[in-house]
């Protein structure tokens, strides 16, 4: 057996034990395989492709057929689109399509791949490119046409539910924004029709009242000052006498200064 075919023997060995953990339900198990047959298959895919000097140096090894070339590619597609399955089983469909892709890059052809891509792309909500894989599959393809009526189905809710959202903010009625020019207008009317009734009153008021006539004071004469400064002075204190003896004054009489000055 040359080296070309014992790699892919183990390869596709990898691949088998990893579709049997994906049907016992062991998806951790069956994507661990998967990755080891993808290696295995990828090492050989690139020796093809990319070293053609080794079939000079090892022809027993370097060299592979056209049917082993086939082979190759086709179980890269299968087993990218098997670990596209697993991540299915995960919820990871972001994953799911990735690896899909790369399965319908090895084998366009691969049924599966664009199959497992149209449920990610649905799962996703992707619903447009949903529909291309599956209308690309066609309905005899098992699963396809059972697929097509949840793709209606959940197009059918999105506009149900933007029917409903649309019709919610409708029936709350029109509301005028800052942006709207009939916000500005009616606030101008509003001023405007306001305005004439304030000047109106403003006017009549005005008439209503009598005008008051005022006298010019005249000017103070000399005269006139000298009256208003007597009539001010306050009158002179009255200093009243008292009888005592000065021979007998013993200190307790008031001092004159006391006296003169008065009481306030």
């Amino acid at each position: 057996m040359s080296g070309i075919q014992e790699k892919m023997t183990t390869a596709l060995a990898s691949k088998d034990q990893g579709n049997e953990a994906f049907k016992n339900g062991d998806i951790k198990k069956a994507l661990t395989h998967y990755h080891l047959a993808v290696l295995g298959l990828s090492g050989l895919d690139n020796q093809m492709s990319g070293m053609p000097m080794m079939s000079a140096m090892q022809p027993q090894t370097g060299m592979a057929t056209d049917d082993q070339k086939n082979v190759i590619k086709t179980n890269l597609a299968v087993v990218y689109s098997n670990m596209g399955a697993c991540h299915l089983k995960n919820g990871n469909y972001k994953r799911a399509i990735e690896v899909c892709d790369t399965a319908l890059k090895h084998d366009p052809t691969n049924v599966k791949a664009k199959f497992r891509r149209a449920q990610a792309k649905l799962a996703e909500g992707n619903l447009a490119g949903a529909e291309a894989d599956l209308n690309a599959l066609g309905e005899k393809v098992p699963g396809v046409k059972a697929e097509l009526e949840k793709l209606k189905k959940k197009s059918k809710d999105a506009d149900d539910k933007q029917r409903k959202t649309m019709g919610g903010f409708l029936s709350r009625g029109r509301i005028i924004s800052s942006t709207d020019p009939d916000h500005e207008d009616s606030a101008e009317n509003a001023t405007s029709a306001s305005a004439p009734t304030t000047t109106t009153t403003t006017s009549s008021t005005a008439s209503s009242i009598p005008a008051v006539k005022t006298t010019p004071k005249s000017k103070p004469t000399l005269a006139s000052k000298i009256n208003s400064a007597n009539s001010n002075k306050k009158p002179p204190k009255v200093v009243r006498e008292e009888e005592y003896q000065t021979s007998s004054w013993s200190g307790t009489a008031p001092k004159i200064q006391e006296l003169a000055d008065g009481e306030e």
